[in-house]
């Protein structure tokens, strides 16, 4: 909030960390898993243990890309701060939120992992936090930052996948 009360324009405006909106519910999850022992019973555990390696892998992955390209782009990878120029490279070219999508991945990995339904219906419900919390707080931020060159890229890229 800026000195008469309203929000900073050079701010988008965030409640909290994006990190925490994911890890209070993702966080819950595991806690839930841990103490109910509940699991899912698939034919061969091996398999999604491997898939949520891979899940992992791909999140890991793709945070470290989106981080690179942001910073590259002259951006720093920390969403409160004030936005000067739009990045469209990197994963940026597939997805308006690949930091976000790298959360996902990972949550959904460690589902499998674990082999948790607690875990995997942790992570819907940090993904639709982040969704009404940050992200259409960013976007509406960055329409009026980046104006017109936002609207191109909104419509020529997706918002998740």
């Amino acid at each position: 909030m800026n000195q008469t009360g309203g929000h900073d324009p050079l701010r988008p405006g965030l409640m909290t960390s994006p990190r925490l909106i994911f890890g209070l519910p993702f966080g819950a999850g595991v806690v839930l898993h841990v103490m109910t022992g509940a699991n899912i019973e698939p034919g061969e555990h091996l398999l999604a243990v491997m898939l949520g390696g891979v899940l992992v892998a791909i999140g890991l992955v793709l945070a470290a890309w989106a981080t690179i390209a942001l910073r590259r782009g002259g951006q720093h990878p920390d969403p409160a701060r004030p936005t000067t120029a739009l990045v469209t490279d990197g994963p940026y070219q597939y997805t308006r939120n690949p930091i976000y999508v790298s959360f996902a991945s990972i949550g959904l990995g460690i589902g499998l992992i674990l082999n948790s339904y607690w875990v995997l219906g942790s992570v819907t419900i940090a993904v639709l936090g982040l969704h009404f919390l940050v992200v259409l707080r960013e976007e509406r931020y960055l329409e009026t930052v980046i104006d017109h060159a936002y609207a191109g890229y909104r419509e020529n890229v997706r918002r998740w996948l």
